[in-house]
């Protein structure tokens, strides 16, 4: 007896889209990094504008270094995710560390130097929900959103010990607290700080600055 063909079942392919629009395959770590650096003006914009409308830093001295940490901290995200995480990761600690050390010389306390961190990790959420990876059209893997969470409780951490160490020097200088007006020698310090961090940044990162793309040799060994 001749089956018709409605008789067979017919089993769904891999890259069948679903219901929702969305494919069966999950983003991976180098395009959930390529999707976030190209965020990083709209995360960085919010960052500063919420961190200048909370704690109204006065301008000048050492709170004008403020947007110069805001805009360089971000840019080590996407690194976190990409093949060469193991690279920037070093450098990540100590940007968290030093910004962590300059908010206790800004006259932060603790709980405000973790607070305007959070306040990063809010705009990383925000962008993700609004502007999801490729659209929405593929699910984001939970081990990687868990690995962009870790990356920024990294930074919280390292901040606060940061700030901590701040404080401990201060303490053992005799003043308690480091209320001193900043130095132009500290300022001329804390910028080449800066300024070598980003150049590592960017020697680890390719002549180009930016992290490998989807379909390359690093995306490749994953």
């Amino acid at each position: 007896m001749t089956r018709l063909a409605a008789d067979f079942p017919i089993a769904p392919s891999v890259s069948q889209a679903s219901p929702s629009g969305r494919s069966s395959r999950r983003i991976n770590p180098v395009e959930l990094a390529a999707w976030l650096e190209e965020r990083l003006p709209r995360i960085t914009d919010r960052w500063l504008r919420e961190v200048h409308h909370r704690f109204s830093p006065r301008p000048g001295g050492i709170n004008g270094l403020l947007e110069e940490f805001l805009t360089l901290l971000p840019t080590f995200l996407p690194g976190m995710l990409g093949p060469n995480r193991e690279q920037v990761e070093p450098l990540w600690i100590r940007a968290s560390e030093l910004f962590g050390a300059v908010a206790a010389r800004r006259g932060l306390a603790a709980g405000e130097v973790i607070e305007e961190f959070q306040i990063l990790r809010g705009s990383v959420i925000r962008a993700r929900y609004q502007d999801p990876p490729l659209s929405g059209r593929a699910r984001l893997s939970l081990r990687e959103v868990l690995r962009l969470s870790r990356a920024i409780d990294a930074g919280v951490t390292h901040a606060s010990v940061g700030h901590t160490d701040a404080l401990f020097f201060a303490l053992f200088q005799g003043s308690g607290i480091p209320d001193s007006p900043p130095t132009a020698e500290l300022m001329g310090e804390i910028g080449d700080q800066l300024q070598a961090l980003r150049d590592e940044l960017k020697a680890v990162s390719g002549p180009s600055g930016r992290t490998a793309r989807p379909g390359s040799e690093a995306d490749a060994r994953g």
